[in-house]
């Protein structure tokens, strides 16, 4: 298969029968799943699937269904044409301008649901979004034939969510979780920062600095409990001039349930506004521990 920097007479899939055409037969697929707005971040993605021996399906699809009631869809930066020569310069293999009809053809029917993990998740993601998410993700490597797909780490839930619903539904698919990629001031790379303001970009670098914080109190200082380690968390956070915190968990990084005492590689979430625009982040704790847990 030709790399898609390559193919002269196509630049892009734009439906699930030029998928198939462009796939053929004989390689190992990876699927990388976004919202549009390539960045850094996506690039890393690519390069983690390419190197261990994929080759890459990135997908674009954007639907309203992936928003949570009150956040408004349109606001969300789109940019066709420039993410057509990011996906060339990243080296992917297809870019799939995924169609509405493909996602959701006529009588579209089928919801997967995941009660208990709906219930954990509910002060991260809305319900109904988390069913969205999971039930497109699921349609789409299948409509790929895909044998892997990449998520970054932002994205640690939905991940888990679908690796869960492919273990219990018995399908073969390999689920990867790849580490935040981050700017040169330490926040992470998503394409609502460029609804930021200078002034809001400045102060989004500072959330990750707390969060470092957070890990240095559990590695450095043995702050093994949740409550103590998340409020001191959430107080240097709502100082960020104009940053509103929304929620800020502590989750097992496999059952994605609440933490009750921390523990090496828990995942520490944070999510919040500045002014309409959403901003999310997320870190594990340090895999050692030089604090000795008192409770042990």
């Amino acid at each position: 298969m030709s790399s898609l920097a390559e193919v002269a007479s196509t630049d892009a899939v734009h439906s699930f029968e030029e998928l198939q055409a462009a796939v053929g037969t004989g390689r190992k697929m990876a699927l990388i799943l976004t919202r549009g707005f390539l960045h850094p971040g996506h690039r890393e993605l690519v390069a983690r699937a390419k190197a261990d021996g994929f080759a890459t399906v990135l997908g674009i699809f954007l639907h309203p269904r992936q928003f949570a009631p009150g956040d408004n869809p349109s606001l969300y930066p789109r940019d066709l044409a420039g993410d057509l020569e990011r996906a060339r310069a990243y080296g992917v293999d297809i870019y799939w301008q995924i169609g509405e009809r493909d996602v959701y053809p006529p009588d579209f029917a089928t919801e997967l649901r995941q009660p208990a993990i709906e219930r954990t998740l509910a002060g991260v993601v809305h319900p109904e979004v988390l069913r969205s998410q999971v039930t497109l993700t699921f349609r789409l490597l299948s409509l790929a034939g895909a044998q892997a797909i990449y998520f970054g780490e932002l994205d640690w839930y939905k991940a888990r969510c679908v690796g869960r619903a492919l273990r219990d539904l018995g399908l073969k698919c390999d689920v990867h979780i790849v580490e935040t990629a981050r700017d040169e001031h330490g926040l992470a790379y998503s394409a609502m920062n460029a609804k930021l303001m200078p002034d809001e970009l400045k102060a989004a670098s500072r959330i990750h600095t707390c969060l470092r914080d957070a890990q240095s109190l559990f590695a450095d200082h043995g702050e093994y409990e949740v409550t103590r380690l998340l409020g001191r968390t959430s107080a240097s956070l709502t100082r960020i001039p104009g940053f509103r915190l929304q929620y800020v968990h502590l989750l097992d990084p496999d059952t994605l349930l609440e933490r009750e005492r921390a523990h090496a590689g828990d995942l520490l979430m944070i999510g919040g506004f500045f002014g309409r625009t959403r901003v999310s982040d997320a870190v594990r704790l340090p895999g050692v521990c030089t604090a000795a847990d008192p409770s042990a």
